[in-house]
């Protein structure tokens, strides 16, 4: 006999499927990646997204290892409003546990809410040791932050007795202008007051460059022979340059200066004219004052 008609309902577990799949959500993604977010925060969502393809064999969209990316973050390292919300108590507390430290924070007020703008801070103890264990040297610059918010990371470094690197105070700036770099080395000078024989070496930007001028015109100013070589090869290029440029750096004396600039001017005029103009901070050993 030939059966028609079956009434009896399916239990097998292809008929339980939905006909219809989900897509991952931002919120599977991070549980699947909060263990690989843990172990290294800075892990990019692309690699993320490499990483749920070959363990789970799906492609999930960048967007969403993105955002899933994020929710790991703040689970882990809480979020980034709460961070903003609780500087002022930071601020107390770092000034009621280490008296004497600087804590600056500068904000603006828009429709009734405050908006973070820069803050700097300067650790009584770090002060405290580098006027009395260090050289009166300080090196002053920034570096992009690239988080959810941007802005510039600020430092002012100083060398040890053992010639490590020594960090003196730090903030956190808008941008790379005059306005902003004047406020930060105002504060550093709250902090540190005004050492004698203080040196400071910077790049050739022209915020930090007429900030300096500004806040610390007594000190002398150097310039970081790095930059320079860096925006030097933008224009000159042989074998001359990388022959006696940074020979003339090192040298100790005078003569040995003057030896080195010679054999690039005898080359390229030019080369001399350039640095001259643009690059007139100190940047050679035998122009750096001994006291």
């Amino acid at each position: 006999m030939e059966v028609k008609v079956h009434v009896q309902e399916h239990t097998c577990s292809s008929a339980k499927k939905k006909k219809k799949q989900k897509n991952a959500s931002k919120a599977w993604v991070c549980e699947k990646v909060m263990d690989w977010v843990k172990e290294d925060p800075s892990v990019r969502p692309m690699e993320l997204r490499r990483r749920l393809h070959d363990k789970y064999k799906i492609n999930v969209q960048y967007m969403k290892v993105f955002h899933g990316k994020g929710l790991a973050m703040a689970k882990l390292f809480g979020n980034w409003d709460d961070s903003f919300d609780k500087l002022y108590a930071w601020k107390a507390e770092v000034e009621k546990r280490s008296p004497g430290s600087i804590v600056a924070i500068d904000h603006m007020e828009y429709d009734q809410k405050k908006y973070f703008i820069r803050m700097f801070v300067g650790l009584k103890p770090l002060c405290d040791g580098f006027l009395a264990g260090c050289r009166p040297y300080l090196a002053i610059d920034s570096t992009h932050l690239t988080g959810k918010y941007r802005g510039q990371l600020a430092t002012a470094c100083a060398v040890d007795g053992h010639n490590w690197l020594y960090p003196v105070v730090y903030g956190v700036i808008d941008s790379e202008t005059t306005e902003s770099w004047v406020w930060f080395l105002e504060k550093l000078r709250d902090a540190i007051g005004s050492p004698p024989g203080l040196a400071i070496c910077s790049d050739a930007g022209k915020g930090i460059d007429t900030a300096i001028e500004q806040v610390f015109g007594y000190a002398e100013h150097r310039e970081c022979m790095r930059h320079l070589v860096v925006n030097f090869k933008k224009k000159f290029h042989g074998k001359v340059f990388d022959d006696h440029l940074w020979p003339a750096a090192y040298s100790w004396t005078p003569r040995g200066f003057d030896y080195h600039m010679a054999a690039i001017e005898e080359k390229k005029a030019a080369a001399i004219a350039y640095l001259n103009k643009y690059h007139s901070r100190l940047w050679s050993r035998s122009k750096y004052s001994t006291s």
